[in-house]
C-alpha cells in the first residue's frame, strides 16, 4: 500500500508539529495550514489523500471547510481531530464529510489508527463515542 499524502490543518503550530512527527512513519505530510480558508486553497492545490482537520479554526471552521473541500475533492478523506468529546460534534463532522473523528486527548494512541482505517475505506470514531451516520 502506498503512503497516504496528508495535509494538516490546526491553528496551533505546536500541535501541527507534534502530529507531523507522529505521522511521519506512516504518511507523507505534504503541507500544514492554520485556518479554514487556507485549508480549502491548499487542498485544491496539493490534492491530499487525507486531511487532518481541526473544528475550531479562524476564518472558516473545520465543518464548513470540510464541506467545501468535499465538493471540490469528493475522494479526499477527512479526519476531524478536535478537543470536543461530544456526539453532536462528531455527528456534525460526519455530515460535513468526515471519515474519522478523533479527540485530541487520544491522538497519540488513535490518530495513526484512524489514518490506517480511512486509507482502507473504513470509518473511525474515538472510543467510546458512537455516531449515527446519515
Amino acid at each position: 500500500m502506498t503512503r497516504p499524502r496528508v495535509l494538516l490543518a490546526d491553528d496551533h503550530v505546536a500541535l501541527r508539529a507534534a502530529f507531523e512527527k507522529l505521522l511521519t512513519h506512516d504518511c507523507d505530510v505534504i503541507g500544514q495550514v492554520s485556518d479554514g480558508r487556507a485549508l480549502v486553497t491548499a487542498s485544491e492545490a496539493l490534492r491530499p489523500d487525507i486531511i487532518v482537520i481541526d473544528i475550531s479554526m479562524p476564518f472558516l471552521n473545520g465543518f464548513e471547510a470540510g464541506r467545501q473541500i468535499k465538493r471540490l475533492l469528493p475522494a479526499v478523506k477527512l479526519v476531524f481531530l478536535t478537543l470536543y468529546d461530544d456526539q453532536d460534534c462528531a455527528a456534525e463532522a460526519f455530515r460535513a464529510g468526515a471519515s474519522a473523528y478523533v479527540v485530541k486527548g487520544r491522538a497519540a494512541s488513535e490518530l495513526r489508527m484512524a489514518i490506517r482505517e480511512v486509507s482502507r475505506g473504513r470509518t473511525f470514531v474515538t472510543a467510546p463515542l458512537s455516531v449515527e451516520r446519515d
